[in-house]
């Protein structure tokens, strides 16, 4: 058994805001994989602070910010080899049927992730096992990053610079500065 053809890479969440942690997941899966399909989708579970726009723009900025080299041209990233777009209405596999993918890409930080991740991999297996699911853990200095972490201390005057990208803590401020 090889591997047949190009690879593609779906990796979703709700990004509300792309932290740190987001980006290095996205370094490596761009490293593992031919083309890697970024999408925001919405989780009923939580309140989104950015709207998915807003959202998409902030992972593009995020993604220009750290690799300058990424910007190929106007809505191009690394040569058209990273789309960021938006999903809604569907299963993760339905939409990783319609954009091509044929590996989800799920990040984890500390072992209380592993049994969320591994329901939805049996899960996902059961929908579709030929739409491989893989796992990177992140780098030390992002375990403890999360987007709702970057919510929390933003709200309390605390300093973000280590959780997000500069582009994130300005949308922050322009936030705070509208609900003042």
């Amino acid at each position: 058994m090889r591997k047949s053809g190009a690879t593609k890479a779906l990796y979703a969440g709700s990004f509300d805001p792309v932290t740190r942690g987001h980006l290095d997941i996205i370094g490596k899966a761009l490293m593992t994989f031919d083309a890697v399909h970024v999408a925001i989708g919405f989780n009923v579970r939580k309140v989104r602070t950015f709207g998915v726009e807003e959202s998409e723009r902030l992972i593009v900025d995020s993604i220009t910010e750290l690799w300058p080299e990424a910007a190929t041209g106007p809505g191009n990233l690394f040569g058209g080899a990273l789309e960021v777009s938006e999903y809604t209405d569907r299963s993760l596999i339905a939409y990783a049927h319609q954009i091509g993918a044929t590996h989800i890409v799920r990040g984890l930080r500390e072992a209380s992730d592993f049994n969320d991740e591994f329901n939805l991999h049996g899960v996902a297996g059961r929908i579709d096992p030929k739409v491989l699911m893989v796992h990177f853990i992140c780098e030390s200095q992002f375990l403890h990053v999360s987007s709702s972490t970057a919510k929390e201390l933003d709200a309390v005057g605390e300093g973000i610079g280590w959780l997000v990208m500069p582009c994130v803590e300005t949308a922050f401020a322009a936030r705070r500065e509208l609900l003042s």
